[in-house]
This record gives structure tokens, sequence and C-alpha cells, in this order.
């Protein structure tokens, strides 16, 4: 099923906004907080670690227009579906974040840093080839669905480590807007419900499991007013 459009040029945009934007924010935090907790078992350096990682695979990702093969665990993705695979190694994903945060302990916000370079151009690249299909670890995605899965880290992990740290994050509007509407997409075709977003970082929040859904406030309302909102808790957390 795809995604929704979303004009390339500007998802690209604020990918590289919002990756410089959280670098640079990360750079004005004491070295102590990065023993802080970010999340349950999640030192920030480690939360730091995976941000890093997740930049690695849009600097890893490769063309494959025209490709129809998978191979073992890979398979066919768009947005909805990459997301969900997270929690199928979610194991895996904290193990290997303490392992990067071990190995660049010296400069976590450097190693984050050049790996954002690499992506951003690997990104530049593929978009200059004209390239639509990618393939990464977890099989063939389209690129821009590819590059909505670093943005959607971007946005949900800025707010981790803000609430971590309780300093506020430099999370674009524009940023948030694009995941907020992806991932309300996501609830719709999973519910059948119509929905709107009236909160956008509660909705974020909700959607990717960080506040329980009698925590939700004014996160969602029903499409149609005249009608209560739906228990909706059968289909979140999303990933």
């Amino acid at each position: 099923m795809s995604d929704i459009a979303v004009d390339p040029a500007l998802l690209d945009a604020d990918l590289a906004e919002q990756s410089s934007a959280v670098v640079d924010w990360l750079r004005t935090l004491d070295d102590d907080v990065f023993d802080t907790s970010a999340l349950p078992d999640w030192r920030v350096r480690d939360l730091v670690a995976h941000l890093g990682q997740a930049m690695t695979v849009l600097a890893g990702a490769e063309a494959a227009d025209g490709e129809q093969d998978v191979h073992g665990d890979e398979r066919r993705h768009d947005l909805a579906s990459y997301l969900a695979s997270y929690a199928d190694n979610a194991a895996g994903i904290h193990a290997r974040a303490v392992e990067l945060a071990q190995e660049h302990a010296a400069d976590p916000v450097g190693d984050v840093e050049e790996k954002v370079g690499l992506a951003v151009a690997n990104l530049t690249r593929l978009r200059a080839d004209g390239v639509s299909v990618v393939r990464v670890r977890r099989g063939l995605i389209p690129l821009t669905s590819l590059v909505l899965t670093r943005l959607v880290e971007l946005v949900v992990h800025a707010d981790d480590l803000a609430r971590a740290v309780h300093v506020t994050t430099p999370v674009d509007p524009t940023a948030r807007t694009i995941v907020a509407q992806q991932l309300l997409a996501i609830l719709r075709r999973r519910s059948g419900y119509e929905l709107d977003v009236v909160d956008e970082r509660a909705w974020v929040r909700l959607a990717t499991g960080r506040i329980t859904w009698d925590e939700r406030g004014t996160a969602l309302r029903p499409g149609n007013l005249s009608e209560g909102l739906p228990d909706l808790r059968p289909f979140l957390p999303l990933l």
C-alpha cells in the first residue's frame, strides 16, 4: 500500500535541516548528560548512537529500480511495513546502539555528524540519478519512503532527547507535520476511521508508544465532529 504523497524536494530539505539542527543541539549538551536515561534501558548516548545508525541506513542505500527479487529476510516495503518491522528486532536494535555508543564514547556527536553527512550526500546522488527504489538491509523500499522513515527517527528521537535532558530540541515544524500526517495515514488505513490531528506533538508520542491512550489529551479528533473519538488502543502504537 502506497504512502501519502509528499514533495521529495521538500522532504529532502527537511531531513537535511532537521538532522543538522539536532547535531548542533547535541553539541550544546554537557558531557555528563550523555549517561542519563532517555527511555527505559536507553541512555542518551545510546539514543544518539542509534540516530547515527539510522542515518547509516540511508548512507548505504543502493539503487534498485527494476529489481523485483528479495532474498532471505528481505521484503518489499512501504513506510508502514518498514516502521512495523522495527518490533521484530527491538532487542537487536538496542544492543547495536549500546555497542556503537561504546565505540564512539569519545565523540558521540561527531559520529552522528559524520553519518548525517554521508546520508545526505548519498541521498543527493540517488536523486540526481533519478532513483525511485532502493535496496537496504530490510529489503526494497521506495526512496522517498526510506527518507520518510529517517525523518520519523529524527523527529521522534529529538523529542525523546528533549524530555530526557529537559531542554527543548529544535524540531522543525514542517518536519513534525510531515511525520504526524504520515503516521495518521497509517492509522486511518489500519483502523478504517476518519481522524484528524489536533496536537501534533502529542499524536506523534501516542503513535510511537511514548504516551498511553489515556494520556492522549487532544492528540486526535474524529473526522466527523458529531461522532465521538473511537477507542483506538487495538491499533496503537504504530511502531
